[in-house]
């Protein structure tokens, strides 16, 4: 009971969507209510041509007793039976014409209309998704596959369209086409009305209960797209990785069964889904012959009903089957919608990260320090990464933090970037804590240059200015000199406007991150992050920084991680770390003399033993 209150309210908070569309979805009901009012009037039109052909005449004619609707009988005894035969067949020709002239205009623009209307809610909850997915902390895209979080962009959106297009409006149209071929069928038999509103709730509870099982199966078959959608993605992000291990045949494997379980979960989706319309059609059919049956005993035994009041309930009948036929299929893709729009809601229903939720302190910048107070922090519980980290940046000063794979210095980066937040322990900023900032404007202070660097698909320019859309054009170029970036650019066959590809693709390692410095560079930020930044350099490229950055860096708290050593050698203070804990702090001619683990990393990194390189300086 509970998952099923779940499903509704679910639905329900899908139609919220409708909300800024209400105008428009009332002028789509217009013309279905039109449309359905001028199909049922079409079916009516069997009586007079029956009564015309046959030399019935006008009296006794459908509508003829019902108050304001009288008005049709009037004017048919006026303007029909009043002629002769053919001309009468001939009037009425031009009054069914007339009829399906007005159905075409009507059907038109009710399709325009829904378009309309189904095209801009998938709009807004695609805006919604994207805006929430935006400020949703990192821990969520660590636990969520790229691929997963596209297919709901795609697939499930998809989906709730489908739920609008053939669910919602085909229950709203054709369930106006039910109600009008009702009336119209009681107005022609309220006895054979009656009979067959006692048979068609049998039928619809029987396809409700297959409907029920349809939710389940739906939501198995978007999982398993899911998992194709994931598999896809990361095989080519990783094709280089792929290829290099010649492990094509076993992701193929791989993919053949996602492919296959997907395949099976939509089979047994559709075995029920495929029952569903020639059930409707025998239930049809069955209700149809017992009211032909009951239609004639009231005709030729009780005497109180005529032979075109039994056609016109007749073709109102049989043709109240269809847009049952077509409710219960709606029915099929509101179940799919639902399903997709539990996992639109699990995205839409994740809580965005803490800085976003109320306006803090805006952050003018460091004035004196940034200190880490007994911070501790785990990605899992009971497996921390960072055990009581204590050390203090003062403004201005150049921080490296080393120490083996594993130590926990890219997270203290990320915590600095506040990416994450400490679990225990504090980080402040000249006293303050750095939860008590607006994060907003925090960032707007601070520079990334990650180790795995990435590029958008665009220009060379465009990735550069990202960091600062309102940057002139020579800022950029002064920005891409500093990082030593300006050289290659302009060897490149459209320089600034190259288009760089996907992740940067066309272009090295060492190109990408010259650029990703630029951008930094660009930011002009407070506070500066290079996690491994020269990594992907050259001996000279990383010479070039590094001269570049004692230009640049002076003024800025600057937080420094790399495994090569020359690139921290003349950082202000070095903090060594050793499985979450901090070992040592001071420079590098001081640890050097004093801590183990970093003389050990030096020694293994250069090759060469301390005493060795101290005795050939002498």
């Amino acid at each position: 009971m509970e998952r099923t209150n779940l499903k509704s309210r679910n639905y329900f908070r899908l139609l919220k969507f409708l909300k800024p569309h209400l105008f428009k979805f009332f002028v789509a009901f217009f013309f279905m209510l039109g449309s359905s009012f001028l199909n049922g009037f079409s079916i009516s039109m069997f009586s007079p041509i029956l009564r015309v052909l046959f030399g019935m005449g006008g009296e006794g004619m459908i509508f003829e007793n019902l108050g304001k609707l009288s008005f049709i009988a009037d004017f048919m005894k006026r303007y029909v039976f009043s002629l002769d035969p053919l001309s009468a067949t001939a009037r009425i020709s031009c009054i069914i014409v007339a009829i399906y002239f007005l159905k075409f205009l009507f059907a038109y623009f009710q399709r325009l209309s829904i378009v309309v209307v189904e095209e801009g809610v998938v709009r807004d909850i695609r805006i919604a998704m994207f805006q929430r997915l935006m400020y949703l902390p990192i821990k969520f895209f660590q636990t969520v596959s790229s691929g997963d979080i596209i297919s709901r962009f795609i697939n499930d959106v998809s989906l709730v369209k489908r739920a609008l297009t053939e669910g919602l409006f085909i229950i709203i149209s054709e369930g106006l086409n039910a109600l009008i071929l009702l009336a119209l069928a009681f107005i022609a038999s309220w006895k054979l009305t009656m009979v067959s509103l006692v048979l068609i709730p049998i039928a619809v509870g029987l396809l409700m209960l297959i409907s029920k099982r349809l939710r389940k199966r739906s939501r198995r078959a978007q999982e398993r797209m899911g998992d194709i959608g994931k598999h896809i993605y990361e095989v080519l992000n990783g094709i280089r990785v792929v290829k290099g291990f010649t492990a094509e045949a076993k992701e193929t494997e791989g993919f053949r069964k996602k492919a296959h379980d997907y395949y099976r979960a939509l089979v047994r989706f559709e075995y029920l889904s495929a029952l569903g319309s020639p059930l409707t059609e025998f239930l049809s059919a069955a209700i149809a012959g017992f009211i032909l049956f009951y239609g004639a005993r009231l005709i030729f035994v009780e005497k109180s009903m005529t032979p075109d009041s039994f056609f016109v309930f007749l073709a109102a009948a049989l043709s109240i089957m269809r847009p049952l036929k077509r409710l219960f299929q709606a029915n099929v893709h509101i179940q799919h919608g639902i399903a997709a729009g539990s996992r639109i809601f699990e995205l839409l229903d994740q809580p965005i990260e803490p800085g976003h939720l109320s306006k803090g302190r805006k952050f003018e910048g460091v004035r004196h320090s940034i200190k880490f107070e007994n911070v501790w922090f785990s990605y899992r519980k009971g497996e921390p990464v960072l055990k009581g980290i204590s050390f203090e940046m003062l403004r201005g000063e150049k921080v490296a933090l080393v120490g083996p794979s594993g130590a926990g210095k890219s997270t203290i980066a990320d915590l600095l970037a506040r990416f994450h937040e400490p679990q225990d322990g504090k980080i402040t900023v000249d006293g303050i804590d750095l939860r008590e900032f607006d994060l907003r404007s925090y960032r707007q202070k601070i520079a990334i240059v990650p180790q795995e660097t990435f590029l958008f698909s665009g220009t060379v320019f465009e990735n550069i200015i990202y960091a600062r859309p309102d940057a002139t054009y020579d800022e950029v170029i002064e920005a891409a000199k500093i990082s030593a970036a300006h050289r290659f650019i302009e060897k490149l066959p459209q320089g600034y406007d190259t288009v760089v590809g996907e992740r940067g693709v066309m272009l090295s390692g060492g190109e990408r991150q010259r650029i990703a410095l630029a951008r930094a560079i660009l930011r002009n930020p407070d506070i500066l992050i290079l996690d491994e930044a020269t990594s992907a350099l050259d001996s000279e490229s990383e010479e070039l920084i590094r001269q570049a950055l004692h230009r640049i860096l002076p003024g800025r708290t600057t937080l420094i991680i790399a495994h090569r050593l020359a690139t921290v050698l003349e950082a202000d203070k070095i903090v060594v770390l050793d499985g979450g804990h901090v070992i040592d702090i001071g420079r590098h001619s001081e640890l050097i003399e004093r801590c183990e683990l970093y003389r050990r990393l030096y020694e293994l990194q250069f090759k060469i033993p301390v005493e060795r390189a101290e005795s050939s300086k002498n």
